[in-house]
């Protein structure tokens, strides 16, 4: 057989990010602290940059106008609590980062882990992209909230990518990530395991029932052992595997969370503002822009070559920098007007009226990409009236009622809590009473599986574990 070789012409299309735009979308992605601490860096290494710090008696005109604002917002005294957030004038005006913020846990970094995890991998852009936008729907516990047709319809994915963006997912560190239910969950983990201790897949498959029951007699007569032997697989999985396997991302005791933009009501009209309080403005320094205009004129020598070339290129970084802070500020307010125009109600009426909303509809009414929209929520926070909420919040996926109004799942799952609230504490109701009260109540037929996700969301247990706390 003779091998033919041939010459040919082949035309392939290849987007490529310039360094500066991959710069500018970096930015969009950073946190609140990220973002203070490149400024700060970009200040130290790059002497074409200087921040100037904005007017006292401005900026302190601008807080006691915000101030007002957002104590004008409710009149509710339910309310009263939010506002002990904001400083006095004394603490504004001494401190050198004017910032209002609540001392909380942040709970979302783990987008940004996964997301790092996903960068390098070998994967193609198109399914990168799939799995940017499929990560909204992976909650603060590192559960996936939402069915795989759901997020299909919403985003016209096809349901194999999906399917396959989700599996690539919980590969992904720490296992168990992406999962769809506890029972998922916990399989993940044990399939990671080196050594499989004897029963546990069975507890976690065959007997799963009995497992959450613990009825480990039943299970022990089943295999035809001893009860100890149940019980040890029982422990080994109590001990070994976590329920909540982004609880490590939720547990940063005392993290400082400081809003990206408030949102507050003025003249009855919700709107928004940046929160520049503590990041220097940058501006182009007038010194070396007047130097490299002088050197211009005599690049003959050496030396005045490369100091040209040094300040030319500083310069540019410096004006790429200063755009893009700009860009990342208007981006940030655009989608935040979004999510105020689709969110009235939960901003006058509270979480029960939470509107189903994705990102797909803010990043079509806005002509982004999708992905910009997710990058522009990503760790970034809203001050309200009602409290500080991370931007991701307000994206809810729609329950329909057999009215064929559609609820946002947040609100569903609010509701489930309330219920368990107000239960029989010696007699608590099972997933599937719940289920019945949330249809009695709401119109919306939820499977008891959906409610025990929800429920195992909110980290309440189940009601044969609850009825043991009393």
């Amino acid at each position: 057989m003779a091998l033919e070789i041939k010459q040919g012409l082949k035309t392939t299309q290849k987007i490529s990010l310039s360094a500066e735009l991959k710069h500018s979308i970096t930015i969009l992605t950073l946190g609140r602290f990220e973002l203070e601490k490149l400024i700060i860096d970009e200040l130290e290494k790059n002497p074409c940059l200087v921040g100037v710090a904005k007017q006292e008696e401005n900026n302190q005109l601008h807080y006691e106008e915000l101030k007002r604002a957002l104590q004008n917002s409710y009149n509710q005294n339910d309310y009263t609590e939010r506002y002990n957030d904001i400083k006095s004038n004394e603490e504004i005006s001494s401190n050198d980062q004017k910032r209002e913020f609540a001392d909380t846990s942040s709970t979302n970094s783990i987008h940004s882990h996964i997301e790092n995890q996903i960068a390098v991998m070998r994967l193609s852009s198109y399914e990168k992209e799939c799995i940017y936008t499929i990560l909204q729907y992976i909650d603060d516990t590192g559960f996936l909230n939402t069915d795989i047709k759901t997020i299909s319809e919403n985003h016209d994915i096809h349901y194999d990518d999906v399917k396959f963006a989700i599996e690539t997912i919980q590969k992904c560190e720490p296992t168990g990530i992406g999962a769809c239910s506890l029972q998922e969950c916990l399989l993940l983990q044990f399939h990671k395991l080196k050594k499989k201790p004897k029963y546990i897949e069975k507890l976690l498959t065959e007997y799963w029932t009995e497992f959450q029951k613990q009825n480990f007699i039943k299970v022990a007569k089943l295999e035809k052992t001893s009860v100890e032997e149940i019980k040890n697989a029982f422990r080994f999985i109590k001990s070994n595997f976590d329920p909540r396997p982004a609880r490590q991302f939720g547990q940063q005791s005392n993290q400082v969370i400081i809003p990206d933009v408030y949102v507050f009501k003025r003249d009855g009209k919700w709107i928004c503002s940046t929160n520049d309080n503590g990041l220097p403005r940058l501006k182009l320094s007038k010194k070396y822009s007047n130097l490299i205009k002088s050197i211009k004129s005599d690049l003959n020598e050496i030396h005045s070559k490369e100091t040209f070339k040094y300040i030319n290129e500083n310069i540019k970084s410096a004006k790429w920098l200063v755009k893009s802070l700009k860009d990342r500020d208007k981006t940030i307010i655009k989608v935040v007007e979004s999510i105020i125009k689709h969110q009235e109600n939960f901003f006058e009426n509270g979480v029960e009226h939470l509107n189903p909303l994705t990102l797909k509809i803010v990043a079509q009414e806005l002509d982004l990409h999708e992905s910009t929209i997710s990058r522009a929520t990503a760790d970034k926070y809203l001050y309200s009236p009602r409290g500080i909420f991370e931007l991701r919040y307000f994206f809810n996926t729609a329950v329909e009622s057999n009215s064929g109004k559609e609820l946002a799942n947040e609100s569903i799952k609010q509701f489930v809590a309330e219920i368990i609230k107000s239960e029989n504490k010696e007699n608590p109701l099972s997933d599937q009473e719940i289920s019945e009260k949330i249809e009695s109540n709401k119109g919306i037929k939820i499977a008891r599986r959906t409610v025990a996700k929800y429920r195992e969301s909110l980290g309440i247990m189940s009601s044969s574990k609850r009825i043991q706390r009393f």
